[in-house]
């Protein structure tokens, strides 16, 4: 595709790709709405919408906050756009907010905090319009499953901050608790890793031949779309079974089902076919078997791998910078992919006139019962280049489904708004657009 020139809109206003034709629109400011160079969606497996899409949840990082600069979740309109407030909540992470999927104003999440020497680890839902909080369930002090180290200070959800629910409407969640007695685990967080099922207040306990405790918190089981399944990144290692490799665990005894030759160490999603089928789908590199690209797929019901957009379907070998997201659970059957890949266009070493792209820049929806894929959109964000001299995480394509698949968050720093002179600077404001796709109403 042509990669032209696109100024940056101002905020509020709504421009048309020119390569690809959809309409986008500007809807932050981070400089001055508050005073931070950053605003945007907090991860793509990150459920950004609520249940009817009135409500939209971004996220201005302490980072890049400049003096008496805001800070945190900031609650939107999902129609005009408009900033109403930033949400008094203490997520474990960043990223760990999920909402209700029958109330469009109850949000959940895990609010570690301390009260005197007595530490605390509340599940908690609050109503996003009243700001009223209920708590749902206490795992400390005295709310931890057995086994679990008595010094436990936390509890957190694991990579990709899925969450399951089941044919019964069960919230299925995959936790790890964290504390001094666990030890770092490949030099990171440790956690004493469990399920749980909120309605049940029940715990899942995994088979230790399996799942060997403590985890890391990079690999701690989270669950499938549906409930059924808890999946576990196996880059801890387990004996002789590859580390590239994941477990598919019965969510109902812990018990393993099979191995998947997927790696869930990328950047990946939980997802659903149309057929109810539970997936795993993400970027895949350097595989011996599986093969690898931009959207591969596992179907965690039989282990089957089909590779959508890579080097056996014809796309070559993956972008890198590529993140997707299947938070659409009303449109189960659709994923978004977008990819950093090279700022100077595809198979250009710098600065090239009129370049063009495959993939590089690029943003694109998979439908994953049919491998049909569209390249919608060019992102234009180039602080996150893989081989610039600094990378800034916040300039990567974070990009977000709509409840119903029919519009996209994404941020951008618009280093490509002239794609033949791309400008790097890490430093650059990062703000969020909305990309509207034709079946929006």
């Amino acid at each position: 595709m042509p990669y032209s020139a696109l100024a940056k809109p101002a905020k509020g206003q709504t421009v048309t790709d020119p390569d690809f034709g959809l309409k986008i629109t500007r809807i932050t400011d981070c400089v001055s709405d508050f005073n931070n160079l950053c605003v945007a969606p907090a991860y793509p497996t990150a459920m950004a919408w609520n249940c009817d899409e009135t409500r939209f949840i971004l996220y201005a990082p302490g980072s890049t906050r400049q003096a008496n600069g805001q800070m945190g979740w900031a609650l939107y309109d999902g129609t005009t756009y408009k900033f109403l407030r930033f949400l008094d909540i203490n997520p474990a992470d960043v990223e760990q907010f999920y909402w209700d999927h029958q109330d469009p104003a109850v949000l959940r999440y895990i609010d570690n905090h301390s009260m005197g020497s007595q530490n605390l680890a509340d599940l908690t839902a609050i109503n996003v319009e009243t700001g009223v909080k209920t708590l749902v369930h206490s795992f400390l002090p005295n709310g931890l499953p057995p086994g679990c180290p008595t010094d436990t200070q936390g509890v957190r959800c694991g990579y990709p901050f899925a969450l399951g629910v089941n044919a019964q409407g069960q919230r299925i969640w995959g936790l790890g608790a964290f504390g001094p007695s666990v030890p770092n685990v490949s030099g990171e967080l440790g956690v004493w890793v469990f399920g749980f099922n909120e309605a049940t207040q029940q715990f899942i306990l995994y088979d230790p031949s399996v799942v060997p405790q403590p985890q890391a918190r990079g690999s701690t089981p989270f669950p499938s779309v549906s409930g059924r399944f808890f999946i576990w990144n196996a880059a801890a290692g387990l004996g002789s079974q590859p580390t590239t490799q994941s477990a598919v665990i019965d969510a109902a005894t812990g018990k393993l089902v099979r191995w998947v030759n997927f790696d869930t160490n990328e950047h990946c999603d939980t997802a659903m076919d149309a057929n109810g089928n539970d997936l795993l789908v993400g970027s895949q590199f350097s595989r011996s078997t599986g093969g690898n690209g931009n959207v591969i797929v596992c179907n965690l019901n039989t282990g089957v791998v089909s590779n959508f957009v890579g080097e056996s379907s014809g796309w070559g070998y993956p972008a890198t910078g590529s993140l997707s997201g299947s938070t659409a659970w009303k449109n189960p059957s659709w994923v978004v992919t977008g990819m950093t890949g090279d700022i100077y266009g595809t198979n250009n070493s710098g600065p090239t006139a009129n370049p063009t792209t495959v993939l590089d820049q690029e943003i694109m929806i998979t439908n994953l019962t049919t491998g049909t894929t569209w390249r919608i959109a060019h992102h234009r964000s180039t602080g996150n280049y893989s081989n610039a001299s600094q990378s800034n995480y916040w300039a990567q394509p974070n990009v977000t489904f709509s409840t119903s698949g029919t519009r996209i968050l994404f941020q951008s720093d618009w280093g490509d708004g002239d794609p033949s002179n791309p400008v790097v600077n890490p430093n650059a404001p990062i703000d969020t657009y909305v990309l509207t796709l034709p079946s929006y109403a």
